[in-house]
């Protein structure tokens, strides 16, 4: 009878460690080109969240990359440049490695940084690649 519980309690814990692996796998990972930051702004310039099919919201609306970025250059032209941007999980949007790779251009276009509050809500600076293409 002592066995058999035994059993019982060791397939338990195996089908646990195969469920908290899984788990771990599973997890949207948004690594890709960030990394954690040495030192943050308190506060951005620019706040934009996560919106579905790749694409951002500001100010209450849903932009693509080409609208976000032609909203930053009319601010950069106009006295309010924008220098540091925050990429933020939507209400019903996760943060996505297409979302990161969008605003990355932006920002390396624009000489601007770029930070990311992930999934996990934590702050990660984005990785700006500059390939010397334009």
């Amino acid at each position: 009878m002592q066995t058999i519980r035994w059993n019982k309690f060791l397939k338990l814990a195996l089908l646990a460690l195969l469920l908290a692996a899984l788990a771990a796998c599973a997890r949207d990972n948004i690594k890709e080109n960030t990394s954690e930051p040495t030192v943050s702004p308190t506060q951005y310039d620019l706040t934009v969240l996560c919106d579905k099919d790749g694409q951002f919201e500001l100010e209450g609306a849903t932009v693509d990359v080409q609208t976000l970025r032609d909203h930053i250059r009319y601010r950069n032209e106009n006295g309010q440049p924008v220098r540091t941007i925050l990429l933020k999980r939507g209400e019903k949007q996760k943060v996505t490695n297409q979302q990161v790779a969008g605003l990355a251009g932006i920002a390396r276009d624009l000489k601007a940084e770029a930070y990311v509050l992930d999934n996990d809500d934590r702050l990660k600076v984005i990785q700006i690649a500059d390939d010397g293409k334009k």
